[in-house]
C-alpha cells in the first residue's frame, strides 16, 4: 500500500519576513520506518520545501497546489500531522483532497488532532479517522482494515461510523523506544540542503504539570528514554549516511534521568560529535553539565517561562529562580551556549510579574550573556492545559497573528478560526489582568531590540536605570498617548525612539541601522558589521536588453550618525552601558547602502553621497543601462567610467541585473 504522509506548514515570523525550520519531522521519519518494514511504500511531503524554494507562492492558491502534489503521487491512503498554530492548513488540504478524491482514506494525527479527536471528526468531513498518541503501534493494523474500514479492534483510533463517532482504547506508550526501527532519514532531501545539523529523537514524556502546556498531553507523563547505545548508533548512522557530526537531541526534558545521561555521555564522546538538548534548571547540576560539555554538549534550551516567582507558582513549573544565574554560569563556565526562553501573556499575569520576567532578561544583558540565546513568546492556549481548563471561557478572538500562527490565505480562514474556538484555540487569547495590546507589543518589539546587539542593547538600557520593564513601560504610555494598536512593527520602535530621544539622537540612528543590518526579510545576519574590499567586477551584458536595479536585499539609510564606527566604540568598551560617544560621531552624519556578504556572514557598510542615494532611489524600479546613462546625463566620452560604475555596483551586490519578462 502506497502511504503519503504530509508534514504540518510550519512558519515562524521573523521581523517581516518567515524562517522555515527546513528538519525532517521526527514522528514522520519514524512512522515511514514503521511504515517500510511492514511492508508498505511510504512517501514523505514537506509542503515547507516548496514554500521556503519558492516552488510554491504563499497565498490562497497554497493548500490547493499542496493537494494536487500529494495526489500525484497516487496514493491508497494519506496520512497527515498538524500542530494547532497550522490546523487551518491541514484542514484546507485535507479538505482540497477529499473534494477531488472523495473515497481516498485520509488520516490526521499529531498533538492538535490527539487531544480533539472527537471534535475534528464530527466538524471536519474530510478526515475520517484520528490516529492518537505514538502511532508506530497503531498505523500498520489500521492500514490492514483501511479497505474494509472497520476499526473497532484497533487501539488508539477515532474515526466516523455512519453518522456516529467512534473513539478506541488508548493504545500503549512505547516503553521500549529502542525497539522502533531507524527513522526513515533517507525521504528527506538531507543532502541536496547541505544540512549540517540533524535532530535526532531522544526520547518521549513529560513527568511535570504545567498548566500551559500540552506535551505530556501528547506523550504522556512517563519518562522515557532511548539507551545510550541506541542514540549511539543513530549518530553513526547518520555521520555516515551524510557527514553530520552535530546533532539536536529531541526531547524536552533530555536530563531527567542523570544516570542515563551520563551513561550517553560515556558512549558519545569517543565518537567525536557535538549536539544540544533541551533541559529543566533544576533537572542539571554542576557536575552534569560539565560532563556534557566533556562528551560534545555545545548547548542547552530552557525553558525558564517567567521570572515570577509567584507566577511559577500559579502555572505549576515551579522552577526555583534562585537556580537561574548559578545555573547559566556553570552552564557558560564549561563552554556551552545557553537559550533561556521565556513567557508573557498569562492570564492572571500582572504588571508586576511582566515586569520580573523583563527585568530579569535586562540583567541578562547587563550581565555580558553575548552566548545566551533569550527568547519572549506571547502565550498561546494549548487544548488538553491545566490553563485551558480553568480560563476557556475567558478567550477571546483578535486576528493577531503570532510567532508561529499560519497566516490567513483563503478567503474564509479568518472566519473558520473565530468561529470555533474550541478547535482553533491557538489562534485566540486569554482575557487577563493586562491588556492584550500590552502582551503584543511587548512580544513584538523584544526581537526588534534583540536584533540590536548585546553592546547597543546594554548602552540604551542605561537611559532607562537599568531596568528593561521601564523601557516598556515608557513605550506602553507612548503607544497609548499616540494611539498606536496592533499590528506593531519596526516602524513603532523607531517611532518612539525619535519621540522618546529626539531625532537627531544617535542612538535612533543606531537603532535604525541595526533593524535594517538584521533584516530576516533581506537575508541578513547581523552578526557581523563592517567594510569589506569589492568583489570582483561583473560585466553587463546586452546593455539594451539588460534592466538594473537596486537589489531588493540591500538597505538604504539616510542622514544616519556613522554608525559602524559608533558601534565598533561601544563593542570595544569594558561597560558599553557607561560608554560616552564622542561629539564628532554624535554630530556626524552619514547616508549608508547596506549589502550582505554571502559566505562570510558580514553586512557591507557602503559609504554613499547624496548623489549616490538619489540614483539608488532611482534604481528602485528596474532600468536599462541607457536610461541610468540619460538620468545621469552621461556623454559619449563618459561611456566607459560609467560603464565602471555599473560594474562597481554589481560586484558588490548593491545592484542586480536582471532580463525583463
Amino acid at each position: 500500500m502506497r502511504v503519503v504522509l504530509v508534514d504540518n506548514l510550519l512558519l515562524e515570523q521573523r521581523g517581516e519576513g518567515y524562517h522555515f525550520d527546513l528538519q525532517p519531522h521526527l514522528g514522520l521519519i519514524s512512522l515511514l520506518a514503521v511504515l517500510e518494514r511492514e511492508g508498505h511504500e511510504g512517501i514523505l511531503v514537506d509542503p515547507k520545501l516548496d514554500v521556503s524554494a519558492g516552488r510554491l507562492p504563499l497565498d490562497s492558491s497554497l493548500y490547493e497546489r499542496l493537494a494536487d502534489a500529494v495526489l500525484a503521487s497516487r496514493p491508497h491512503v494519506v496520512g497527515l500531522t498538524t500542530l494547532g498554530c497550522n490546523f487551518i492548513g491541514t484542514a484546507k488540504i485535507a479538505a482540497h483532497l477529499k473534494r477531488a478524491e472523495p473515497e481516498l482514506p485520509i488520516l490526521v494525527g499529531g498533538p492538535h488532532a490527539s487531544i480533539l479527536d472527537v471534535q475534528l471528526v464530527e466538524r471536519f468531513p474530510q478526515f475520517d479517522v484520528v490516529v492518537r498518541g505514538e502511532a508506530e503501534l497503531t498505523l500498520p493494523p489500521l492500514l490492514d482494515r483501511v479497505s474494509s474500514r472497520r476499526f473497532d479492534d484497533v487501539l488508539g483510533v477515532t474515526y466516523r461510523h455512519g453518522s456516529a463517532v467512534r473513539r478506541t482504547s488508548a493504545a500503549p506508550v512505547i516503553s521500549d523506544l529502542d525497539s522502533l526501527p531507524p527513522a526513515s532519514y533517507d525521504h528527506y532531501p538531507v543532502a541536496e540542503l547541505g544540512l549540517t545539523i540533524l535532530r535526532v529523537e531522544a526520547g518521549r514524556g513529560c513527568p511535570f504539570e504545567c498548566t500551559f502546556c500540552s506535551t505530556a498531553s501528547f506523550f504522556g507523563r512517563r519518562y522515557r528514554l532511548k539507551s545510550a547505545e541506541r542514540l549511539c548508533a543513530d549518530l553513526r548512522r547518520l555521520h555516515d549516511a551524510y557527514g553530520v557530526s552535530h546533532f539536536a537531541l529531541t526531547h524536552d526534558l533530555f536530563t531527567v534521568n542523570k544516570r542515563k545521561v551520563l551513561e550517553f555521555c560515556e558512549a558519545v564522546e569517543p565518537l567525536g560529535y557535538t549536539w544540544s538538548c533541551s533541559a529543566r534548571m533544576d533537572c542539571v547540576d554542576d557536575r552534569l553539565l560539565e560532563r556534557m560539555s566533556e562528551a560534545g554538549c555545545r548547548s542547552i534550551y530552557y525553558g525558564v517561562e517567567t521570572g515570577s516567582p509567584r507566577m511559577q507558582t500559579e502555572v505549576a513549573k515551579r522552577l526555583d529562580l534562585s537556580l537561574f544565574w548559578p545555573t547559566l554560569s556553570t552552564t557558560r563556565r564549561v563552554g556551552m551556549e545557553a537559550t533561556a526562553s521565556f513567557i508573557t501573556g498569562y492570564p492572571q499575569e500582572t504588571a508586576e510579574d511582566q515586569a520580573m520576567t523583563l527585568d530579569l532578561i535586562g540583567e541578562l544583558w547587563s550581565a555580558k550573556s553575548d552566548n545566551v540565546t533569550i527568547q519572549l513568546h506571547l502565550l498561546t492556549p494549548e487544548p488538553g492545559t491545566g490553563l485551558l481548563t480553568k480560563y476557556e471561557p475567558a478567550l477571546a478572538y483578535d486576528g493577531h497573528v503570532t510567532d508561529f500562527n499560519l497566516p490567513m490565505l483563503e478567503p474564509d480562514d479568518a472566519h473558520v478560526i473565530e468561529s470555533d474556538a474550541e478547535v482553533f484555540v491557538n489562534h485566540h487569547y486569554y482575557c487577563g489582568v493586562l491588556p492584550r495590546s500590552r502582551h503584543i507589543l511587548v512580544t513584538v518589539i523584544h526581537p526588534m531590540l534583540y536584533r540590536l546587539g548585546l553592546s547597543v542593547q546594554r548602552h540604551m538600557l542605561a537611559r532607562y536605570d537599568g531596568r528593561l520593564s521601564h523601557f516598556f513601560d515608557d513605550v506602553i504610555a507612548w503607544a497609548d498617548r499616540e494611539r498606536r494598536t496592533p499590528p506593531y512593527s519596526s516602524s513603532d520602535l523607531i517611532g518612539y525612539a525619535m519621540d522618546a530621544w529626539g531625532a537627531d539622537d544617535y542612538l535612533v540612528s543606531l537603532v535604525r541601522y541595526m533593524l535594517a543590518a538584521t533584516d530576516p526579510a533581506r537575508g541578513f545576519d547581523g552578526q557581523h558589521f563592517r567594510a569589506l574590499p569589492s568583489r570582483a567586477k561583473a560585466p553587463v551584458e546586452g546593455q539594451g536588453e539588460i534592466h538594473i536595479r537596486r537589489s531588493p536585499r540591500t538597505a538604504l539609510l539616510r542622514d544616519v550618525h556613522p554608525c559602524p564606527d559608533i558601534l565598533s566604540l561601544l563593542r570595544a568598551a569594558e561597560a558599553p552601558e557607561r560608554a560616552r560617544v564622542p561629539a564628532e560621531l554624535r554630530e556626524r552624519r552619514q547616508s549608508y547602502v547596506l549589502v550582505p556578504d554571502n559566505g562570510v556572514r558580514t553586512v557591507r557598510n557602503v559609504a554613499v553621497n547624496e548623489d549616490a542615494v538619489q540614483l539608488l532611489t532611482y534604481l528602485e524600479r528596474p532600468r536599462t543601462a541607457d536610461g541610468i546613462a540619460e538620468y545621469l546625463n552621461v556623454g559619449p566620452s563618459e561611456r566607459r567610467s560609467f560603464q565602471g560604475l555599473l560594474d562597481d555596483l554589481l560586484a558588490m551586490g548593491v545592484v542586480v541585473s536582471e532580463r525583463p519578462m
